[in-house]
């Protein structure tokens, strides 16, 4: 009991610690236009209309502390504002709901916001012991799923982000324990919580319809195709969810070109059999280890990729196992959640082109359908095994059971610290700007309005002066002597302007820019007066 207590404060600790650490990157900032009411600048929809650029640029030289005013709740736009931006992100409405909510009560910041969804991951603790204690009837195997879960380097890290992950997480959990809870007892109050775990769901994440439809063909093939009381009852609950969901269906249909646009990244990239065959390996081993930790180690961009291999072999043989040892009724579900979203995706890559199936936030389903294989194999091999006449597999399966927990702390436990990681795209560029510009003796950064780069202000001091310019000639006489001046993503006009006035531009900082869109490169350059 020790050291499940101690593994469980390590979990919460993972989750709650260095919130506001890593910078925030691009689909962050969408929610924070969403719960502000007011539109950003949008990285990946390369927009160059901005209601708070338009703003703070009529105001001559402000300051990052006003930028941020308006990333907020606050008295100028209400809960109607934010209910209008809410169908410009890729997302359903619940989570910005409940995180607009969360900042109003508990303050604004970055650390605020993000606490929303490690919250949220915390409460999918009791989910997963519930879903794996309906599913096995065993308590020692709800203890292992939760440990799993705990320690799960892609749980981790999404319960660090403003993005609606840590949620889609909780309701698959909610939805499947309720959903086998209602089909045990028959009782109509299960089928009510199954109905609400569904609507939870769909208003959490559009894939999660993907997740219904695993659920139906695993009670059809539960009951044999025979429309059996069961049957009825979670058809009967399933369409009273979608009936919940379908003002906001409506909604989207009504702005489906705004989500067309927000989600056409998705199809700007290629997919080769090979690519597809690392990815996954990468994307399946997240759920205990994070080989992508290489760099931060020192050793390479693949240096720990030959635990892969390992990690796939536990998992083939987990799902192996589950269906030799369990009933159909369990087997079936895993699989259904193993498949429900990962197949469709793949599906749909072969079909209209992209890569959907390989971005870890959309495969939390698989996820979690992996761990609850690996669960019952674990659980059944340190149970079940007789002590004295088969004491070596006993103790491997101890040992295997051990070093999973253990390299899942050591992993959650870089990521928790680190500066940045793998899933804040464009986090490096991020830091290396910060550091610049907090080096610099009073900054003044000078943004072109076209190109603001807004995700950096999120990580800059308050009192940093920005100057938004788009074509304009930039009267330079106006700015204080002694000052340190930059500019962000200044065009070739405003460059040659400067150069003719007597000014030399040295180069800062440029690097791509991040994410799967392609776009012009960011660029930071320094303002220093020629002699």
């Amino acid at each position: 009991m020790i050291l499940l207590a101690l593994v469980l404060a390590l979990g919460l600790f993972f989750r709650v610690v260095n919130l506001d650490k890593k910078p925030v990157w691009a689909d962050e900032t969408h929610t924070f236009s969403v719960i502000s009411g007011y539109s950003s600048f949008s990285v990946i929809l390369g927009e160059s209309e901005s209601e708070v650029i338009d703003k703070l640029s009529t105001k001559g030289i402000v300051s990052v502390g006003d930028f941020l005013k308006y990333q907020y709740p606050n008295p100028d736009r209400n809960l109607g504002d934010t209910l209008q931006k809410l169908y410009t992100d890729v997302h359903p409405p619940l989570y910005f709901l409940m995180a607009r909510s969360w900042v109003e009560s508990f303050g604004h910041s970055v650390s605020v916001l993000r606490s929303i969804s490690a919250v949220l991951s915390i409460l999918a603790f009791p989910c997963m012991y519930w879903l794996c204690l309906e599913l096995f009837r065993s308590s020692l195997a709800g203890i292992v799923g939760t440990v799993l879960l705990l320690v799960s380097p892609i749980q981790v890290i999404y319960a660090q982000e403003a993005r609606p992950y840590s949620l889609l997480t909780l309701v698959v959990l909610f939805s499947g324990a309720s959903l086998l809870w209602a089909i045990r007892t028959q009782k109509k109050v299960a089928w009510f919580t199954y109905a609400i775990s569904s609507i939870l769901g769909l208003y959490s994440q559009y894939f999660f319809v993907l997740v219904l439809f695993g659920y139906l063909v695993y009670v059809v093939l539960s009951e044999s195709f025979q429309l059996t009381s069961k049957l009825r009852y979670f058809l009967l609950a399933t369409f009273a969810s979608l009936i919940a969901f379908f003002p906001w269906a409506i909604l989207v249909l009504r702005h489906f070109s705004d989500f067309q646009g927000s989600s056409a990244w998705m199809k700007k990239h290629t997919l080769t059999l090979a690519g597809a065959i690392r990815l996954w390996s990468e994307n399946i081993s997240l759920s205990f280890i994070d080989p992508r930790t290489s760099e931060y180690f020192g050793f390479g961009k693949f240096g720990l990729y030959f635990l892969i291999p390992f990690v796939l072999v536990l998992v083939a043989y987990s799902i192996y196992f589950l269906f030799i040892k369990t009933s159909k009724q369990v087997y079936l579900f895993v699989f259904t959640l193993i498949g429900s979203t990962g197949l469709p995706l793949i599906a749909i890559d072969l079909l209209l082109g992209g890569n959907r199936q390989t971005w870890p936030r959309y495969l939390i389903p698989c996820f979690l359908g992996v761990q609850i294989c690996v669960t019952y194999l674990l659980t059944y091999k340190i149970s079940s095994l007789n002590f004295t006449q088969n004491r070596w597999q006993r103790k491997f399966w101890l040992l295997t059971t051990a070093a999973l927990v253990t390299s899942g702390i050591i992993f959650c436990s870089i990521i928790s610290q680190a500066d940045t990681w793998w899933n804040k795209y464009g986090g490096e560029s991020t830091n290396q700007v910060s550091r610049i510009i907090h080096q610099a003796k009073d900054p003044l950064i000078v943004v072109n309005r076209k190109r603001p780069g807004t995700v950096f202000f999120y990580n800059l001091d308050s009192d940093v002066k920005l100057l938004f310019v788009r074509d304009e000639a930039l009267e330079t006489s106006n700015f204080n002597q002694g000052i340190d001046i930059f500019l962000l993503n200044p065009t070739k006009d405003l460059k040659e302007e400067l150069r003719q006035q007597k000014y030399r531009l040295e180069i800062m900082a440029q690097f791509p820019a991040p994410g799967p869109v392609p776009s012009d490169p960011t660029e930071l350059w320094k303002l220093i007066k020629s002699e």
